[in-house]
């Protein structure tokens, strides 16, 4: 998805077009969907103000992310939006009693360090869009643990059709001003786009309702791999020595943090 969006960002559509159209997309699957998977019960729900501002968070974190897309590679990219597993590990614990043990938070230190690694703030190549995936990455973080949240109430496709109505209204309010034709081919990238997400979405928050937010959130390296190859394949982009010794770094933090959540657990 990631992929098929800095294809557009580089041919110059707005963010506030793509997210606009993707958001029209999978709301009109999504209603087409509705009698075969529930009915109209599926769209009821007693906490529309928790919706709203999941809605947001939404729309906030791919705008940011799509944003950064234009001036960053798409494997540097990933790899610092990769902060969030670590602050969701961490968050976990405050919001839902969730234990981290020492070696898990030594894990998201040297996570942290890897992408402090990536990022090198003091050096002269420093990209300003670094800012733009920090914050989506954040907004990303409650997104997430929103899932968690309202999946005590709600049912996974109310939750994901809620964030899809709430970014295509956010995407409508800045399209007018940016609006350019898309022709066909164009709008089937924005529709392989709306295909990835709404499935993607939908494993996700299912994901985060029903496990520990620890034990998920590092099976999201995977990310780290697809981003490289894609980047390389569609876009001719070879990673620095700086993103492969941080994304290294990174993926193994993760895979520690899976490696002790298996090991405390009775076999």
């Amino acid at each position: 998805m990631d992929a098929a969006a800095k294809w557009l960002v580089t041919a110059d559509y707005s963010v506030f077009q793509i997210l606009f159209v993707r958001g029209l997309m999978n709301v009109v699957v999504m209603l087409a969907l509705v009698p075969f998977v529930g009915g109209l019960r599926l769209l009821k729900t007693r906490r529309p103000v928790a919706h709203t501002v999941r809605g947001v968070l939404g729309f906030v974190a791919p705008f940011m992310f799509f944003s950064a897309l234009q001036t960053m590679g798409l494997a540097e990219a990933t790899v610092v939006f990769f902060i969030s597993p670590f602050i969701m590990t961490a968050l976990s614990v405050p919001l839902f009693k969730e234990h981290v043990g020492i070696h898990r938070w030594g894990a998201i230190v040297v996570g942290f360090a890897g992408v402090l690694y990536v990022v090198q703030p003091t050096s002269e190549v420093f990209n300003p869009a670094v800012f733009l995936v920090l914050i989506g990455s954040l907004s990303y973080c409650f997104l997430m643990l929103s899932s968690r949240w309202l999946g005590t109430t709600e049912a996974t496709f109310t939750i994901v059709f809620y964030v899809n109505f709430a970014v295509m209204v956010c995407g409508a309010i800045g399209t007018p001003f940016y609006w350019v034709p898309m022709p066909l081919p164009d709008l089937g990238v924005v529709g392989i786009m709306a295909f990835l997400s709404l499935i993607g979405n939908f494993f996700i928050v299912k994901a985060f309702t029903t496990g520990e937010v620890g034990v998920i959130t590092p099976f999201e390296y995977t990310a780290l791999v697809w981003a490289v190859l894609l980047g390389f394949f569609l876009f001719d982009e070879i990673p620095t020595t700086n993103v492969w010794i941080g994304s290294a770094v990174i993926a193994a933090s993760g895979l520690y943090m899976v490696y002790r959540e298996n090991r405390k657990k009775p076999a």
